[in-house]
């Protein structure tokens, strides 16, 4: 999981650097570049802190993954459904990618979580006592 961690945080520093080409304006930045830059970042500095504490680190990525996918939803699905939509605009491709990025890792991070939580329940299980029957 920690190497998906790595993984997302590159796919959106790219993501956000693609987004500084052909840019003439703040506006232009703000809307291609930054939330790609600003959420490859953080989570590829919240993964080098899951270095340290693995559990803080990987719930904060997880965290930041989430605020991407609801940050991005916006202008992913208003093209979609305004029915404007067009793959070759970067202002629409951009939130596209970011938010199904962020869906697959949030997908993945659950499905890691469970694992181990069921791991773990089992793991306890085993380890405990019989429980005496004698009612």
């Amino acid at each position: 999981m920690h190497s998906l961690t790595f993984i997302l945080a590159v796919a959106l520093l790219i993501l956000g650097l693609t987004g500084l080409l052909d840019t003439t304006s703040a506006a232009e930045i703000q809307k291609r570049a930054s939330p790609g830059l600003f959420f490859g970042g953080s989570i590829l500095i919240a993964s080098l802190y899951a270095f340290r504490e693995r559990r803080h680190g990987m719930a904060a990525a997880s965290f930041l993954a989430f605020v991407a996918l609801l940050t991005s939803v916006a202008p992913a699905l208003k093209p979609i459904y305004r029915g404007t939509y067009d793959w070759l605009l970067v202002e629409h491709r951009q939130p596209t990618i970011i938010m199904l990025a962020s869906a697959l890792y949030l997908s993945a991070a659950f499905t890691s979580w469970k694992r181990s939580r069921r791991a773990m329940a089992i793991k306890s299980l085993e380890g405990a006592p019989p429980e005496n029957d004698s009612h």
